[in-house]
């Protein structure tokens, strides 16, 4: 995808997210934030240079599905685009600072995922706020970076 497009779906993730309630529908507030990390992500490391934004769409590591001019799909293998996860691939290069708090930021909201999604641990409020507090952190570093970039 290309940053508007990351950035399009970062906002309405960021819209949606504020009508869940962090505790009674922590799993869907904690995909909604994890996904709006993702393309919030994808959109810097586009935007740095980092990875290559383009009308292709990440299934796998290096496997793309690509519009074809009639308006149907194939599969391709391509260099990095997009990434499902920080880290999975992981980006190469020099990073500047504010992608590497964008980083840490989304690693502190992943921590998470395991025990409270897969494993047995409940969430609660500080959880929750954890998460906040990194999701200020990849909000604040993206619409830095973007408004710079506009």
């Amino acid at each position: 995808m290309n940053v508007a497009g990351h950035r399009d779906k970062l906002d309405r993730l960021v819209a949606l997210r504020q009508h869940l309630d962090p505790i009674e529908d922590f799993e869907l507030w904690y995909w909604t934030t994890l996904t709006a990390c993702t393309n919030a992500y994808n959109a810097c490391v586009h935007d740095a240079g980092l990875t290559v934004a383009e009308a292709a769409f990440s299934t796998i590591p290096g496997m793309y599905v690509v519009p074809d001019a009639d308006g149907s799909w194939h599969r391709e293998l391509r260099a990095l685009g997009d990434v499902s996860h920080v880290g999975w691939p992981p980006v190469d290069g020099d990073k500047p600072d504010d992608i590497v708090r964008l980083e840490h930021a989304i690693h502190r909201i992943e921590e998470f995922r395991d025990p409270c999604l897969r494993g047995d641990r409940r969430p609660d409020a500080g959880i929750v706020a954890e998460c906040d507090d990194a999701f200020a952190v990849v909000t604040t570093v993206v619409a830095r970076r973007l408004k710079a970039a506009a």
